[in-house]
């Protein structure tokens, strides 16, 4: 037997909040195709710009660098799954470029598992503070040690 299928699946909550990082990741480094495979097609997004964003639309803005974070942290505080849905919620901090302006928000993301796998399907973030970037804000190179974002209570 081939050693993927002798190898147990993750459980739902440990793949769920891998999918999350690799998000995470793959928005910072405005990596799309990868956020493509990470996106259901029809994805949403109520963002902190206002707006109610489509995929196509925001993978523009990042494509072309009209939306950026230099700096982007998340911290996940509760997972619930009702049958082929999770909602993930939590609290990140972001640095917006080129004004270096630091964000703190609220999210909630819509997961949903489908053909086999786990896609995000919604978003909806909304800015809690905004001040000025520090630099404990700024990226550090990966070997740096970095504390842990405490969302605000």
């Amino acid at each position: 037997m081939s050693a993927a299928i002798d190898s147990p699946r993750p459980s739902w909550d440990a793949e769920i909040r891998e999918r999350e990082e690799a998000l995470r990741v793959a928005f910072l480094h405005a990596d799309l195709r990868r956020l493509d495979e990470l996106m259901a097609d029809g994805y949403i997004v109520n963002s902190p710009l206002h707006k109610v964003l489509t995929k196509p639309l925001l993978l523009q803005l990042l494509e072309t660098g009209r939306l950026r974070h230099p700096s982007y942290e998340s911290r996940i505080e509760t997972l619930q799954r009702t049958g082929d849905t999770v909602v993930v919620m939590g609290g990140d901090r972001v640095v917006d470029g080129p004004d270096r302006v630091c964000s703190t928000r609220r999210f909630t993301n819509l997961w949903q598992f489908v053909d086999g796998r786990w896609r995000v399907t919604a978003r909806h973030a909304h800015v809690v503070t905004r001040e000025p970037a520090t630099l404990a804000d700024m990226p550090m190179p990966a070997s740096a040690p970095r504390p842990a974002y405490q969302p605000t209570p």
